[in-house]
């Protein structure tokens, strides 16, 4: 009778033990949420940013990762993020504006004119840290940017001087819209799952998006220029992660998530010239025509939308070390 009570006490001491370690190895799901799908660019390095945590962190951590719209709507992302409802986003925060508006600021208009420059803009100069402190007063943290590759104008009418803009209807929301205005054409907000049917009917003239979607979008069926110098060089949008979810991970794998983030920006920034060179490229085979803007047209176009660099400036402190950051930047390479 001992006995047999000394063996079921092994027993259940063994299956104590047993599922102490099952539940100290179970994963841990962070739920992140995509505001582009599956097979864009960021959709893509999303993914990869999601397979970094899980190696670095020995499985120990899964990123599960939710396309546009599946938990919450694109448009109340950040406040998911910030409330818990989700852990993380990857996407542009320009959707959220009106509560981050230091976000303007990197989307100023030739602020920089490559990824590498884009990129020691960020990490070198300190705005990213900045950016990430202004972030950080909604209980989000700023893990990392990605670049979209160049971005700018795309249209169906040849443009050398800034005349060439008056009155031209350009597919452009937010930020965008402002630059439009700026150098003269009309902004009209469209969804970006409907640019190719306005541009097909003439509702608009242009729109202002990533060089790529000339292939991926064909949008060479419907426009015949792509515009240099493009407005970014290239856009950058971020991997954000709500603070208390990631400071509920043990330290050893809040810096795993950390380094994946900066492994997903690295590999964006390192594709970045790659998908402007193909886009290009795969322009020229579809007869879509690459005009340059001359570099004294261009002085007119920087002063055209200097005053949304004043504007940008006054919306918050951190704005207005941001925007001297970025001026600081040109005026050491001889840009005003």
């Amino acid at each position: 009778m001992f006995a047999k009570s000394k063996l079921m006490a092994v027993l259940c001491a063994m299956s104590i033990m047993l599922a102490g370690v099952s539940f100290a190895s179970a994963a841990t799901t962070l739920r992140f949420q995509c505001a582009y799908p599956e097979n864009a660019n960021v959709g893509q390095t999303t993914l990869f940013f999601a397979s970094e945590v899980a190696r670095l962190t020995n499985n120990q951590v899964e990123i599960k990762v939710f396309w546009p719209d599946q938990l919450v709507k694109t448009t109340e992302v950040f406040d998911g993020v910030r409330q818990g409802m989700l852990d993380g986003y990857t996407g542009s925060l320009l959707y959220f504006a009106g509560k981050v508006p230091e976000v303007n600021v990197q989307w100023l208009p030739f602020n920089w004119d490559n990824a590498a420059e884009a990129k020691d803009v960020l990490l070198n100069k300190g705005f990213m840290n900045l950016f990430g402190e202004a972030v950080a007063k909604h209980g989000v943290t700023l893990l990392g940017s990605l670049s979209v590759a160049n971005m700018g104008l795309l249209t169906v009418f040849p443009v050398e001087k800034l005349e060439d803009l008056a009155g031209k209807k350009i597919r452009a929301v937010g930020m965008e819209a402002a630059i439009m205005k700026a150098l003269g054409a009309s902004a009209v907000a469209i969804a970006g799952a409907e640019q190719y049917m306005a541009l097909q009917r003439g509702t608009v003239d242009g729109t202002d998006f990533p060089w790529y979607t000339i292939e991926q979008y064909k949008f060479y069926e419907v426009l015949k220029y792509i515009i240099k110098p493009a407005l970014h060089t290239p856009g950058v949008v971020e991997i954000i992660i709500n603070t208390k979810s990631l400071q509920s991970l043990p330290a050893d794998q809040q810096k795993a998530v950390q380094q994946a983030a900066v492994n997903a920006m690295d590999a964006s920034f390192a594709k970045s010239e790659e998908l402007d060179a193909k886009a290009l490229s795969d322009a020229e085979k579809r007869g879509v025509k690459v005009i340059t803007i001359s570099p004294a047209e261009m002085k007119r176009f920087r002063e055209a939308v200097q005053p949304l660099w004043d504007a940008e400036a006054k919306k918050s402190p951190y704005a207005a070390k941001l925007v001297q950051i970025l001026r600081d930047h040109l005026k050491a390479k001889g840009v005003n």
